[in-house]
């Protein structure tokens, strides 16, 4: 099998992690879980907003769509967006059907879209976590757009987990996690010498930043298929 056996650090919430774990399973690698973010509602009373009142919602990520669509009906005039293959997905899953950028599946990629680009005086709600990029609201006021950010979950770092785990290769997928990572496994040298992979140039560039001297490998986009070729190319520096 391609992965050999190599362990491979599953970071992701407990909730998101069964389907990368999966793939990796399958190539012959062991996942070793240990989430660096738990995921909690906020108690913000967004629920009260009129919803009617909005032309188009953008879903930032899969936590975003549980977290809403738990709590309210979507008005069905409302023309979707979610940023990334796997919120496009939770949403499908519910029955909704949103668009979705090409890859590298980010925000940059999401404004690219000839969907968003005449959107004077459209009402835009963006549903996400506490905290983020400003990029998205951002650059769509600029194109006269009306926008309201409304944050439905926080993230918190989880308990510090037992010194003994060890990994051959890191999976991040923000830099919060990254930091929350290093927090909670202070003494594990192995976290900064063993090939890392994450979603983003920009990210790679924080765990720089942080200290990571080892190979830092860049998935092509921030699907679960994405991170598992940067983990197989990241296996080739272990294995070869």
């Amino acid at each position: 099998m391609l992965l050999n056996k190599l362990k491979i650090l599953v970071t992701r919430p407990v909730h998101q992690a069964e389907s990368l774990c999966s793939l990796i399973e399958y190539q012959g690698g062991e996942a070793v879980k240990l989430p660096v973010i738990q995921i909690i509602d906020c108690n913000n009373n967004w629920q009260n907003y009129n919803f009617n009142n909005f032309d188009i919602a953008i879903f930032i990520s899969s936590n975003a769509v549980e977290k809403t669509l738990a709590n309210i009906v979507l008005p069905t005039k409302l023309q979707l967006f979610a940023v990334g293959k796997s919120t496009a997905a939770t949403l499908q899953k519910l029955g909704l059907t949103a668009l979705c950028p090409a890859p590298p599946f980010n925000s940059e990629a999401l404004l690219s879209m000839p969907q968003l680009q005449t959107i004077i005086n459209k009402q835009i709600v963006i549903f996400r976590g506490e905290g983020g990029r400003e990029l998205l609201a951002k650059s769509l006021r600029k194109r006269s757009a009306k926008v309201q950010y409304i944050s439905v979950y926080k993230r918190l770092k989880p308990p510090t987990p037992p010194q003994n785990i060890y990994a051959d290769i890191t999976t991040i997928t923000s830099g919060e996690g990254l930091e929350n990572l290093l927090a909670m496994l202070p003494n594990s040298v192995w976290i900064r010498q063993n090939p890392m992979v994450v979603i983003s140039e920009r990210l790679a560039k924080k765990a720089r930043q942080l200290g990571i001297q080892a190979p830092i490998l860049v998935a092509p986009n921030t699907s679960n298929d994405g991170l598992l070729i940067a983990i197989l190319q990241a296996s080739t520096l272990i294995l070869n």
